[in-house]
């Protein structure tokens, strides 16, 4: 697990930004994390531009850089109280600037939200988040708006569920969220769903093929806990699809947050990959992607 040294917080004074910033502050808290507050101001009009002065340009610039900055100053000095913040305003494309800054700094974790409360926008994430978590190589905690009020009691994760495909990337997620929910003192939860559809369990796989194949994965995956510092996590491992497999383990086991893997300039790394798009969109809980 990379050290969470820098935890980014893009917002946009957005009430589900104000959200994003109590879980920001207690992880930081627990973890003696520094939170960069990253505010993006949109890039000048060309028009504006070309018919204004540059003396009126620069005044107007001035004056708005001024203006956010004072923003961001204010910006929940209860909640960020006796955490150390560093507060940056810049100019462009978010979905650009993050990634950037991502890249030359020492960040840990991006926690940013996904946008849109009703059904029609939840179809996709906006494309700053999506652009953030195909582009940016450390962890980063998304919240949807259809999660549970369970979720949002504690500002630091009781109940992790992490899901995984068995494979070497798979492992490494497994590893990445034992050590934090080590560090959190969480309760953890592996989950691993084979689909019936895509093994066609029930043709090739009868009788005590199906539990074999079950058995299989509970161990691989019990052999990676075995060397971590959570190796007594609970190991769910069931038949069905991955959504529905994922999701009732959350909702049952009241989780705080989920963990999953998520695809990369590299290619689809993983059958769940392919799938983390709706986790992400869609969980009851904040979901961190790796």
């Amino acid at each position: 697990m990379r050290p969470l040294h820098e935890i980014l917080l893009p917002t946009d004074f957005s009430p589900r930004s104000a959200d994003v910033a109590r879980y920001a502050a207690g992880v930081a808290r627990h973890f003696s994390s520094q939170i960069t507050l990253l505010h993006v101001l949109p890039p000048v009009n060309l028009a504006f531009a070309a018919f204004g002065s540059c003396a009126m340009l620069d005044e107007v610039l001035t004056h708005q850089n001024e203006e956010t900055c004072d923003e961001l100053n204010s910006y929940f000095p209860d909640e960020l109280r006796g955490v150390s913040v560093k507060r940056i305003v810049s100019e462009g494309d978010p979905a650009e600037i993050i990634p950037a800054y991502c890249a030359s700094e020492r960040v840990g974790l991006v926690m940013m939200p996904t946008q849109g409360c009703d059904a029609v926008r939840r179809l996709l994430l906006d494309s700053v988040t999506a652009r953030v978590l195909q582009d940016v190589d450390c962890p980063v905690w998304t919240s949807s708006p259809v999660m549970n009020t369970h979720a949002a009691v504690s500002p630091v994760p009781k109940g992790i569920v992490c899901a995984i495909h068995v494979d070497p990337g798979g492992d490494r997620i497994l590893k990445w969220a034992a050590d934090l929910a080590s560090g959190l003192q969480a309760r953890l939860i592996v989950v691993h769903a084979i689909s019936s559809s895509e093994f066609h369990l029930e043709t090739h796989f009868p009788g005590t093929e199906i539990r074999r194949a079950l058995d299989d994965a509970h161990a691989r995956i019990s052999n990676v806990l075995g060397g971590s510092p959570m190796p007594e996590a609970e190991i769910r491992v069931e038949g069905g699809s991955v959504p529905d497999v994922v999701c009732s383990v959350v909702q049952d086991s009241r989780a705080d947050l989920l963990i999953v893997g998520r695809a990369s300039n590299r290619g689809m790394m993983g059958r769940l990959r392919t799938l983390s798009y709706a986790l992400i969109r869609e969980s009851a809980c904040p979901v961190i992607s790796i």
